[in-house]
């Protein structure tokens, strides 16, 4: 019984990231609505930007972050959907995080970004809706004064290489 367990888990953990391909619906670029998210206790970042590629089996992320200071940040990685760790390159500052992706299903998609000492810095809930033209970020971590913060953050779609597809529309 538990080896037959332990089967099923490793098909469903197949299956999910099966789903999570050239067909993800994040593919493409997405900018932050910050009017229609929440930022708990804030203050809320003034922008950001993402856009998720697809290349080889690795998902790449580009970021870029304008905090509530005017500082940029941002980070550029390739992942792959199998719950393993990979380093997330800071873009403006020479930072290094590790993040894994755990899919749920083909629109939701769990993440873990830790320090490189293994602390988890954030969890995160990534959901893209079913007409592909919003995505929701719910974030969740604590402040330097181990004060929890939970930022939802709404992403519209700006461009999809879906959308250039012929027959997709």
């Amino acid at each position: 019984m538990k080896r037959l367990l332990v089967v099923i888990g490793v098909v469903l953990l197949a299956g999910g990231a099966a789903a999570q391909s050239k067909d993800d619906p994040s593919i493409g670029s997405w900018k932050l609505n910050v009017a229609k998210s929440k930022f708990t206790p804030g203050p809320p970042i003034k922008a950001d930007t993402r856009s998720y590629e697809w290349k080889d089996g690795w998902i790449i992320v580009t970021t870029e972050t304008t905090q509530p200071s005017g500082e940029k940040t941002g980070v550029r990685f390739a992942a792959k959907f199998d719950g393993k760790q990979y380093p997330q390159i800071g873009r403006f500052a020479p930072t290094v995080a590790l993040i894994s992706y755990e899919p749920v299903d083909k629109r939701t998609l769990k993440y873990t970004v830790r320090h490189t000492t293994g602390k988890i810095t954030s969890t995160n809930t990534r959901t893209v809706s079913t007409d592909g033209k919003t995505m929701t970020i719910e974030q969740k971590s604590t402040d330097a004064s181990g004060r929890p913060v939970v930022n939802v953050e709404l992403f519209e779609l700006q461009y999809s290489v879906r959308l250039r597809e012929p027959g997709v529309r």
